[in-house]
């Protein structure tokens, strides 16, 4: 689409969805969100490499949209996953996504990588901190589950989250927002964008700070969680210039975290923190240009880098790391009768610099990949998704991941589908390298490989009902783990034999009246783990039953919603408690067009509980007991 046709597309044109699928910009539709969206009408790009209707979408896939996120008055991605139905795993420094019980999900800004080759998260090699990505500039996050190495190279086992940015509107808009909470928290918030019928700029800024946050122990008490304090500042903007049908875009990010790390409770009882006093000082850069040829064809050119520096000493001992990584890839979509090809090349180098108590470590990796996708038209509302990977690494060599789906589009607002696929994820440059004073690395490691199948349905009922629902298993084999060795005193990784893991999803939204909404989920997970002598369950298993309650109001200028989140199953050997049941309240009030001011709160059951398993001691990980925050936003 042309930017010079904005001052002259009709009112019905507006309202419709324009994507697109290479550079990640959405254009929202404009039609009236308060109804049960249409199905047929959601739009994503992630799952295919090719703007669809999710009706014509063979896999489990979540869109939330930015007025979703304006709605939720969310203040950090993290707690717009949660509020979606989406396990976030929270360390009071990072928060970072699982997807099916697995944590190897990718993460990614309009189509680029985001994960590092490198331990970003202690505890975690797979994670990142998403919320190092503002909510301000954000269109819509796309939710992919299920594997898509086929399409996305590795670290994709699990799924992925691609975080698209917003495009600047004709004309001139400037939003400011403020709010303040528990703890000393406070956040400000800045956005202006315009453009003209050839150029659309977008700039955020958000600064962020808070105090300790406390949390309620299994005794009953409440106590601070030491260097558990958040100092955070991002910067974003994004450029677009249009040429004819071709487009350019540039974009940038900038975070800056000096938050304070403590990692962990060594004793929940008391409030005692392990390595008291420790900061984190972490600078996440990311900038990037794409051409795409076309409005809408599915072809483009993409050069980006992504660096980041910490200063990160843990428990007295001195940490640093500088990071970096360049990425090109480049892909082409040709229409061919009844089938619609997609193939690309991408290339990855990464550097990783480190200082672990004085000892270095300095490493790089290669990927080359080649990829080709194929959507055919089987006809009657039958669609194959057929699609392969070939990715060379220069240590592990080629490995070829592929996926079969098959979607039977029912009517415009009903599919079922079934879809199986691989995924690999390459063990770290510091799983095999590493030589520091706490960590020996193992050459010998293998690549995780994995396999899954997922068969679901979604169906618009009527215009007052939605429902989705999903079930999955997934195997995989050589999974990665550590353990402390003794006789040499280090962490050393190896490969564990199996893990297997089988759920359900199953979700439903009914709009009661005119303003009030009811949206009921339920999530099932089956861990089992097999280090060589069969398989057990997996005790650590965050959520093998999640029920989910969300009851909303929207009329005039108050939006109201309630979310109950009821988890139970939970080891006790690895949680201070089998179950945990909480409440966050989300209270908002228009004004006038440009003014709302809102009100927030967070955990109101006051629960005592913990997403993170830690077996010594229990709840080392403990979640915010309740809290509050109220703010303002307006727009000028």
């Amino acid at each position: 689409m042309k930017f010079t046709h904005r001052s002259t597309v009709s009112k019905a044109v507006l309202t419709a969805l324009v994507v697109s699928a290479t550079s990640g910009s959405v254009w929202a539709a404009n039609y009236d969100e308060a109804n049960l969206q249409d199905l047929g009408k959601v739009v994503l790009v992630t799952a295919s490499r090719l703007s669809e209707e999710k009706v014509d979408v063979p896999a489990d896939t979540t869109v939330i949209t930015a007025k979703d996120i304006e709605q939720g008055n969310y203040n950090s991605v993290s707690n717009a996953l949660k509020a979606n139905n989406v396990t976030v795993v929270q360390k009071g420094f990072a928060s970072y996504p699982e997807l099916n019980g697995d944590t190897r999900v990718l993460v990614m800004v309009n189509g680029r990588r985001m994960n590092w080759d490198h331990l970003i998260v202690s505890g975690d090699n797979n994670a990142i901190d998403i919320d190092q990505f503002p909510v301000e500039n954000i269109e819509r996050i796309e939710v992919v589950k299920g594997p898509n190495s086929a399409l996305y190279g590795e670290r994709a086992v699990a799924g992925v989250i691609n975080i698209i940015t917003k495009e600047g509107t004709m004309g001139q808009k400037t939003t400011a927002k403020a709010e303040v909470g528990s703890w000393g928290y406070w956040r400000t918030g800045i956005t202006t964008q315009g453009g003209d019928e050839k150029n659309a700029y977008f700039v955020s800024y958000s600064k962020q700070r808070q105090d300790n946050y406390h949390y309620k122990a299994a005794n009953g008490n409440s106590y601070e969680f030491p260097d558990s304090s958040i100092n955070r500042d991002n910067v974003t903007a994004r450029y677009d210039h249009y040429f004819d049908d071709d487009r350019m875009t540039v974009d940038f990010s900038y975070s800056h975290r000096k938050d304070g790390f403590g990692i962990y409770l060594s004793n929940p009882l008391n409030g005692t923190a392990y390595g008291a006093g420790m900061k984190s000082k972490t600078t996440d850069m990311s900038y990037g240009v794409t051409y795409n040829f076309g409005s809408d064809s599915g072809s483009f050119v993409r050069a980006y880098r992504n660096t980041e520096k910490a200063n990160a000493p843990f428990a007295g001992t001195p940490y640093e790391h500088d990071l970096s990584m360049l990425g090109l890839e480049g892909q082409k979509t040709w229409k061919l009768g009844d089938h619609t090809l997609i193939s690309g090349v991408s290339y990855n180098k990464e550097k990783i610099d480190e200082t672990n108590d004085g000892v270095g470590f300095n490493k790089s990796t290669d990927n080359e990949a080649v990829f080709i996708e194929d959507k055919w038209e089987l006809g009657q509302g039958w669609t194959a998704n057929l699609g392969t990977r070939y990715e060379h690494h220069d240590i592990f060599g080629g490995e070829f991941a592929s996926h079969i789906g098959l979607n039977k589009k029912l009517d415009e607002n009903t599919h079922a589908y079934i879809s199986w696929g691989q995924a690999v994820n390459n063990p770290t440059l510091k799983m095999l390298y590493a030589n520091s004073p706490y960590w020996l690395g193992n050459p010998d490691l293998k690549q995780e490989k994995s396999h899954t199948v997922t068969l679901g349905v979604d169906s618009q009922v009527n215009d007052r009902l939605l429902v989705s629902a999903s079930i999955y298993e997934s195997r995989l084999k050589d999974a990665l783990d550590w353990e402390w060795n003794n006789s040499i005193s280090k962490t050393v990784y190896y490969n564990i034999n199996k893990e297997k893991r089988q759920g359900l999803n199953l979700s439903a939204t009914y709009k009661l009246d005119d303003a009030w909404k009811v949206r009921a989920s339920y999530n099932f997970l089956r861990q089992k783990i097999d280090e060589g002598s069969g398989m057990t369950n997996d005790l650590k298993n965050r959520h093998p039953n999640s029920y989910g309650l969300e009851l909303s109001y929207e009329k005039n200028r108050w939006y109201v919603s309630n979310d109950f989140r009821y988890v139970t199953g939970r080891s006790t050997a690895y949680y201070t408690d089998s179950s945990y049941f909480t409440w966050n309240l989300n209270v908002s009030y228009k004004i006038n067009e440009s003014t709302k001011v809102y009100a927030q709160g967070l955990n109101l059951t006051n629960e005592s509980y913990e997403v993170e398993p830690y077996s010594t001691p229990i709840g080392a990980y403990a979640m915010a007991e309740r809290h509050y925050v109220v703010g303002v936003e307006h727009t000028f």
